[in-house]
């Protein structure tokens, strides 16, 4: 490929996994579809990009920028001073990289980076993973020149913003091990479960979800005592001990997770955005319990899920009482949980990254 044909690519997200491991597949896809193209990325110190996009071997460039909060603090009242040296900071790493797009994935670092886009005339890509598109990506909307969504829900809110650049109903790039398929047998022996038993996979992410913690120790003994297995991974927050039972394996994190989407016949978890897509991908009903905080990005994915008819959508402050009758009913209806399973995986989009690269090489084409 001749060098004319590559492309300057500046990447932004970090914050979280749902923001940052998107944009790594996008820019690694890119790579392979125009392999001279120059790639960097754009964080925050302190947050998990900083270990993690170096050791992608890409690039990471540092803005000062945080987010807002709503009390007074220092932290507040240093805020719009912030703004104005994240803003400066990025107009010059732009006159000095010369990007052909800017691809903002989300987190408040997005923002500043975003209008310096805007101000040097250089193409602004959004990619929305949630249902509800956060803060800064949502100010963002009517500067864009092209937007990638997940949800239908989440176009017709940058609609409403203004925005009126392509909408494009792309999906959630997620990792490319959960695409190949795995026999379910052959997994739960992995995790040294009995190969035909009905299973339980719950998990709450790096850290843990303590009220779902806190709700499968309630009732872990009454669910086994009713034949069900579990696959059960804590987050390094929990102080219980790491087991393995023969109906029962507890971990504080695990490494093999296509192995244990594929031996579950029905997961518990939060409602992040590549939670609920990577449910999506490998077709796995659900129950979800949303984060209880003042964000409701991860309430409008679980609602999503369930309006589709694929998952069930507990409250956070429910799931203490609701779990045993909630996951033994739903085992205990195969034909349901077949249901749910195929209308989670209608929701699907399993080239994400193949969708959102193409469209970002054609508008460097167009610019």
């Amino acid at each position: 490929m001749s060098k004319s044909m590559s492309k300057r690519l500046l990447f932004v997200a970090g914050g979280t996994g749902g923001h940052l491991f998107p944009a790594l597949a996008v820019a690694a896809r890119c790579r392979q579809l125009q392999p001279d193209s120059v790639i960097e990325f754009v964080g925050t110190r302190g947050r998990m990009e900083e270990k993690i996009v170096p050791r992608e071997g890409y690039p990471l460039n540092f803005l000062w920028i945080s987010g807002l909060e709503r009390k007074i603090s220092l932290k507040t009242l240093l805020f719009p001073l912030k703004v104005v040296v994240a803003v400066a900071q990025a107009l010059r790493l732009i006159g000095r990289f010369r990007p052909d797009a800017v691809i903002c994935a989300g987190a408040y670092v997005s923002w500043p980076m975003g209008i310096a886009a805007r101000m040097r005339r250089v193409p602004l890509v959004l990619m929305a993973s949630d249902a509800r598109p956060g803060l800064a990506l949502s100010k963002l909307a009517a500067k864009a020149s092209q937007i990638h969504v997940a949800f239908d829900s989440a176009a017709g809110h940058f609609r409403a913003l203004g925005a009126r650049c392509p909408i494009l109903l792309s999906g959630n790039p997620v990792r490319s091990n959960l695409l190949a398929s795995h026999d379910a047998a052959h997994a739960r022996q992995h995790f040294g479960l009995h190969p035909d038993r009905p299973t339980l996979f719950a998990f709450g992410g790096s850290l843990g979800a303590r009220s779902v913690n806190n709700a499968l120790d309630a009732v872990a003994d009454k669910l086994r005592a009713d034949g069900i297995q579990l696959i059960w991974q804590t987050g390094t927050s929990y102080a219980g001990p790491e087991l393995k039972e023969p109906d029962l394996y507890r971990s504080t994190f695990i490494n093999e997770m296509e192995l244990a989407y594929a031996a579950a016949d029905l997961v518990v978890a939060r409602a992040g955005a590549m939670t609920v897509s990577e449910l999506a991908v490998v077709g796995k009903p659900s129950v979800l319990v949303p984060l209880p905080i003042e964000t409701v990005h991860q309430r409008q994915n679980a609602e999503a899920i369930q309006a589709a008819g694929g998952g069930v959508m507990v409250a956070d402050n429910q799931i203490v009482e609701q779990l045993y009758p909630v996951v033994s009913g739903l085992l205990a209806d195969r034909q349901r949980l077949a249901e749910m399973g195929s209308k989670v995986a209608a929701l699907a989009v399993r080239d994400a990254d193949e969708r959102i690269a193409q469209a970002i090489v054609e508008i460097g084409k167009r610019k």
